[in-house]
C-alpha cells in the first residue's frame, strides 16, 4: 500500500538507518519520481524468501542478471521498508562489493566502488523485509480458524516490498523462485514445483520452474497449512488446475471446480490460442482491500467470498458474481499476462479488455443471465464518475503516485469496457476479434501500447484508431440530443453533441472546473457513433452515423412518414448519454422496445434525472408504463430507474407521493412475487424479485413485506439459510431499516458466532442499514471494537454511506473518530474515505464534509480527487434538491 507523506518521511529516516552500509548522499544523483531510467536493464531474477507466517518478517536473497547500458558507476533500482544486509556486483569475472543507500521510500542507490563498463553483469543482494498483517499489499500474512498464512498482491508497484528490483510493467523477465518454509506447510509460486528439499530447523526449500518472461507486479507466492483441491485438467493443453484453499474448506470449491474448465474453454477459443501456462491455480485469500482478486500467471488469486460457498451461499448472485470475476482474471491470463502495457498509463488496456471480455464470456457460458443488464450498471457506473469536471481520461499521464492511486477506477474499468462495446459494435464481432489475435501474435511474451492495439484493430477500419484515440484520451461524457424534425417534406434527426457536465461545484476544490476547464470542456468533440431506430423502420437494422461536429442533421430514408417514436442508441452501446425531447420521451413509453432497449433508455433518463438534468416527473411517466410489461427484463428497468431516485431530493409531500406511485405500479407483482426464490424461476424472473421486492417494501413501505422481512431475518441469523437463496441480503437489509434492540443484538450475536468472512460481511452490511439512531450509533462503535477487524467491518460504514437516510450521521460519526478508523484501515482505503460520504446532499454536510477531508487527505496518494469527485456528487444532488423543489411527480 502507499503510505502518506508524513509517514514517507518517518520511513525515510528509518531507511537511512537500516540500508548498510550507510554513506553519504551528497554526492549521489537524486531518485527518480516514478521511472527509475534506462542505464540498467534487467534480464533475470533468481528469488529465494524465507517466510514463517506467525512471525513478523523475512528473509530473501535475490540475484539479477542485468545488462548495463553505458559505463557508470551508480545506479537506482527500487525497494520499499526492506534492510539489505548485504550486496555484490559481478562483473568481467569480479565480484564488487557494493554500496546501497535509500532515497526516496521507493528507491534504493547502487553505488559501486569504480566505473565498470557497459555488459552483463549480475547484481546480489541479501535483504530482509516486513510481513504486515493489516495491509494487503507486498507479502502479508492473515489469521483464519487459528491458522497463520502468507500471501503475495504486487499490483501495482508492491514487488519493491517482497524484493528489491526493477519494479516497472515494461521490464518482463524470467524469474526462478524457491520458497524456504516450515516441511508441514504447503508452498506455492506461478509455476509447477520441481524439487522440494529438507533444510535445517524443521524447514524445507522449495523450487519451481522458471517462468515464462514476468513484469514483477505479476510474481505471485503463498504459503501456509494450506488444503490444495486437484481439478482435473482443461484446456487445448490438457492444463492442470488446482485449488488453494484454507485449511478445512476444500469443500467450498465446488462451483469454481465446476465452473472454471470451461470458461477456460471459451476463453480459448475466442483468442484462438491455448492457455499460455503451465499450470492454473487458484488460491483463496481471507480478505481483501482494494483489490478482490488478481490476474498472477498460473496463481489467480480470490478473495474467500469470491470463491468459496457452502452450499446455502451457492446461490445464483454467487455463481454470477464467481464466473463474471473468473472469466475476467481468466481474460487477463492473455491481455496483460501474455502482452503486457509498457508503463501504467495503459492499465486501462488489461482492466477495459478484461471487463468487456468477461461480459461476452459469461453471456456465451450461460446465455440466461441477463447479462445485458449488468453491462448497463457498469455503463452507468461509468457515466456517474465521468459526469464530473474531476474525471479522469481512461488513458492517463502517471507521472506521479497520485496519479497512480486513482488509476483503478470505474473510468479504467467501466468506461474502457464500454467503449471496447461501442468499437466490436462498430467493427463488428468477426472483425474485432481478428484484431484482438492479431494484437495477441504480434507481442506475444512482450510490451504493448495503446497505438499497437489500434494499429491492429484498424486493419478491418482506418477510422477506428481516431474514434478509440479520442474517446480514451480525453476525459468526459458525451451528451447527445436527439431531435425529431418532421417540418420539411423528409423527415430528419438533428443530433448535438457536447460534453455532459451536471452542475457548477458550489466552491474550488482540487480538480474541480476553473473557468480555462469549463472553456475546454465546451469545446470537446469526439467522433460518436451514433444509431437510432424509429417507428415503420424497414429492416432490423438502425440507422447509423458518425457524428463528428457539434451538430450534424440525419435524414430518414425518403418516403419515410413522421415516426410516432424515436429509439437513440439501440442496444445501448454507444458511450454517450441520449436525451430526447419531451414529446419524443411520450412516444416511447409505450413503443414496441426490444427489453435491452428498454433498459438503457431507462438507464440514460435515470442518469439524467439523478444529475438535475430532467424533473423526476419525466422519469416517472416513462417509468410508469414500462412497469406493467410482462417481460421481467423491463420491469426492473423501471423498479431500478426509480429506486436510484435519492430522497433528499423529496419533501415529506413528494415522498408520500412517490410511495404511493411505487405501491400503484409495482405492489400487486412485489406481492405476487414474494421475498423467497421458487423453483423453476428464470435468472429474469429472480432478478426482478431482487429489485421489485425491496422497491415496494422500502421505498413504497409496505408494511406486509416489511414485516414479512424481519420474520425472514430472524430465521437467517437463526441458521436457516438454504431457502432463501440470493434473496436474503435484501431482507437483511430490509428488516434492518425497521430493526428494533431486539433484532440488532439478533446480529450482533450472528456476528460473534460466523466463521467465514462473507458472512461476516453479510451482517456488517445490515447493521450499516438500521435507522433508528441510537443503533445506529452503536453500529458505528461497533465496527471499532476489540475483536472486530476493521479491514471486515468498514462494510458498517460502507452500507451507512450507501442509505442516503444514514449518510449525514456518518458523517458526524467520522468527523468525531476519524483518526482512529484510519489507523484500523490499509492506506488504500484511507484514501477512500471520502466516497462513503458521497450521497450527502445538504450544503452543511457538504461545508463539514470538506472541512472534515480537506487537509488530511494532501498526504494521501490519490486521497484529493476522490474528495474532489465527493464534493461535486454531493454539489450535484443539492442543485437537483433545488430543480425538484416542490415539483408535481404527475406532471409529464
Amino acid at each position: 500500500m502507499r503510505a502518506t507523506k508524513p509517514f514517507r518521511t518517518f520511513l525515510l529516516a528509518i531507511c537511512l538507518l537500516v540500508v548498510a552500509p550507510l554513506t553519504a548522499l551528497a554526492a549521489d544523483p537524486p531518485p527518480p519520481v516514478m521511472k527509475l531510467g534506462d542505464a540498467v536493464r534487467p534480464l533475470a531474477y533468481t528469488l529465494d524468501i524465507s517466510v514463517l507466517p506467525d512471525g513478523t518478517g523475512f528473509e530473501g536473497k535475490v540475484e539479477i542478471d542485468v545488462e548495463l547500458q553505458r559505463p557508470l558507476d551508480f545506479f537506482w533500482i527500487n525497494g520499499r521498508q526492506l534492510e539489505i544486509k548485504h550486496a555484490t556486483l559481478l562483473v568481467d569475472g569480479k565480484l564488487l562489493p557494493v554500496t546501497t543507500v535509500a532515497a526516496g521510500e521507493d528507491f534504493i542507490g547502487v553505488r559501486l566502488p569504480q566505473q565498470v563498463s557497459a555488459g552483463r553483469a549480475r547484481l546480489a543482494l541479501d535483504y530482509t523485509g516486513q510481513l504486515s498483517s493489516r495491509d494487503t499489499r507486498g507479502l502479508f500474512r492473515q489469521q483464519t480458524d487459528g491458522d497463520w498464512y502468507v500471501f503475495s498482491q504486487f499490483e501495482p508497484t508492491a514487488a519493491r516490498r517482497a524484493f528489491p528490483g526493477f519494479d516497472e510493467p515494461r521490464w518482463k523477465t524470467p524469474f526462478t523462485v524457491s520458497l524456504t518454509v516450515r516441511r508441514e506447510h504447503v508452498a506455492v509460486a506461478n509455476t509447477p514445483m520441481v524439487a522440494e528439499d529438507a533444510v535445517a530447523g524443521g524447514m524445507k526449500r522449495v523450487r519451481f520452474a522458471t517462468t515464462a518472461p514476468l513484469p514483477t507486479y505479476l510474481v505471485a507466492l503463498g504459503v501456509g497449512p494450506f488444503d490444495v483441491v486437484d481439478g482435473g485438467t482443461a484446456g487445448m493443453n490438457q492444463t492442470p488446475l488446482r485449488y488453494i484453499v484454507p485449511r478445512g474448506r476444500a469443500a467450498e470449491t465446488r462451483y469454481a471446480r465446476a465452473t472454471t474448465p470451461r470458461l477456460l474453454a471459451l476463453l480459448e477459443n475466442y483468442f484462438g490460442r491455448a492457455y499460455p501456462y503451465p499450470k492454473l491455480d487458484s488460491m483463496v485469500i481471507p480478505i481483501t482491500v482494494a483489490f478482490g482478486a488478481m490476474e498472477n500467471p498460473g496463481l489467480i488469486t480470490y478473495r474467500s467470498g469470491l470463491l468459496l460457498a457452502p452450499p446455502e451461499r451457492e446461490d445464483e448472485r454467487f455463481q454470477q458474481r464467481y464466473a463474471n470475476v473468473a472469466a475476467h482474471e481468466l481474460a487477463h491470463q492473455w491481455f496483460g499476462d501474455l502482452v503486457t502495457m509498457v508503463w501504467w498509463n495503459d492499465i486501462w488496456l488489461n482492466e477495459s479488455f478484461a471487463t468487456w471480455m468477461a461480459r461476452k464470456i459469461v453471456q456465451e457460458f450461460n446465455p440466461e443471465w441477463e447479462v445485458s443488464q449488468n453491462r448497463e450498471r457498469e455503463r452507468q457506473s461509468a457515466f456517474r464518475t465521468d459526469r464530473l469536471a474531476s474525471t479522469r481520461q481512461v488513458r492517463q499521464d502517471v507521472e506521479t503516485r497520485d496519479d497512480l492511486g486513482n488509476a483503478f477506477d470505474r473510468i479504467t474499468y467501466d468506461k474502457g469496457g464500454a467503449v471496447l462495446s461501442m468499437y466490436e459494435s462498430w467493427l463488428g464481432e468477426a472483425a474485432f476479434r481478428d484484431g484482438v489475435r492479431r494484437y495477441l501474435n504480434q507481442h506475444e511474451w512482450g510490451n504493448a501500447t495503446a497505438e499497437d492495439f489500434f494499429a491492429a484493430l484498424a486493419v478491418a477500419d482506418p477510422q477506428v484508431a481516431e474514434g478509440f484515440a479520442s474517446f480514451v484520451g480525453q476525459p468526459g461524457l458525451p451528451l447527445v440530443d436527439f431531435q425529431l424534425d418532421c417540418s420539411a417534406r423528409r423527415p430528419a434527426v438533428t443530433l448535438r453533441q457536447q460534453r455532459f457536465l451536471p452542475a457548477q461545484p458550489l466552491q474550488s476544490a482540487p480538480f474541480s472546473r476553473s473557468s480555462s476547464q469549463s472553456l475546454r470542456a465546451s469545446s470537446q468533440l469526439w467522433p460518436i457513433p451514433v444509431c437510432l431506430r424509429y417507428a415503420g423502420q424497414a429492416g432490423n437494422q438502425p440507422l447509423c452515423t458518425v457524428l463528428r461536429e457539434r451538430e450534424q442533421r440525419l435524414d430518414l430514408p425518403a418516403g419515410t412518414a413522421c415516426p410516432a417514436w424515436l429509439l437513440p442508441n439501440p442496444g445501448g452501446v454507444g458511450y454517450y448519454l441520449s436525451r430526447l425531447g419531451a414529446r419524443e420521451l411520450r412516444g416511447l413509453a409505450t413503443a414496441p422496445l426490444q427489453p435491452a432497449d428498454a433498459v438503457f433508455l431507462l438507464g440514460d433518463q435515470r442518469q439524467l434525472a439523478s444529475s438535475a438534468a430532467l424533473p423526476l416527473a419525466r422519469l416517472l411517466a416513462l417509468a410508469g408504463p414500462l412497469a406493467a410489461d410482462p417481460r421481467p427484463e423491463v420491469a426492473s428497468a423501471a423498479a431500478q430507474a426509480v429506486h436510484g431516485i435519492h430522497p433528499a431530493l423529496l419533501d415529506p409531500h413528494q415522498r408520500r407521493v412517490l410511495a404511493g406511485w411505487v405501491r400503484e405500479h409495482f405492489g400487486a407483482r412485489a406481492t405476487q412475487l414474494g421475498w423467497l426464490p421458487r423453483t423453476g424461476d428464470s435468472d429474469a424472473i429472480r432478478k426482478l424479485r431482487g429489485v421489485v421486492v425491496p422497491l415496494v417494501a422500502q421505498v413504497g413501505g409496505e408494511r406486509a413485506l416489511r414485516a414479512q422481512a424481519r420474520s425472514l431475518a430472524l430465521e437467517w441469523l437463526g441458521g436457516d439459510r438454504a431457502r432463501m437463496g440470493a434473496a436474503y441480503k435484501d431482507i437483511l437489509r430490509t428488516a434492518a431499516q425497521d430493526g428494533d434492540a431486539a433484532l440488532f443484538d439478533a446480529f450482533v450475536a450472528a456476528l460473534g458466532q460466523a466463521r467465514d468472512s462473507a458472512t461476516r460481511i453479510d451482517i456488517d452490511v445490515a447493521l450499516g442499514h438500521f435507522r433508528a439512531p441510537e443503533l445506529l450509533q452503536r453500529a458505528f462503535e461497533l465496527a471499532l471494537a476489540d475483536g472486530q477487524d476493521l479491514r471486515e467491518a468498514r462494510e458498517i460504514y460502507d452500507a451507512a454511506g450507501e442509505d442516503p437516510e444514514n449518510a449525514p450521521a456518518l458523517l458526524r460519526f467520522v468527523a468525531l473518530r476519524h483518526d482512529q478508523i484510519a489507523r484500523g484501515l490499509s492506506e488504500d482505503a484511507v484514501a477512500r474515505m471520502p466516497r462513503w460520504h458521497s450521497l450527502l446532499c445538504s450544503p452543511q454536510d457538504r461545508s463539514a464534509l470538506q472541512a472534515l477531508y480537506g487537509s488530511r487527505l494532501a498526504w494521501v496518494d490519490g486521497g484529493e480527487r476522490n474528495l474532489a469527485q465527493t464534493l461535486e456528487a454531493v454539489d450535484i444532488c443539492i442543485a437537483n434538491r433545488k430543480l425538484q423543489a416542490g415539483a408535481d411527480l404527475s406532471a409529464r
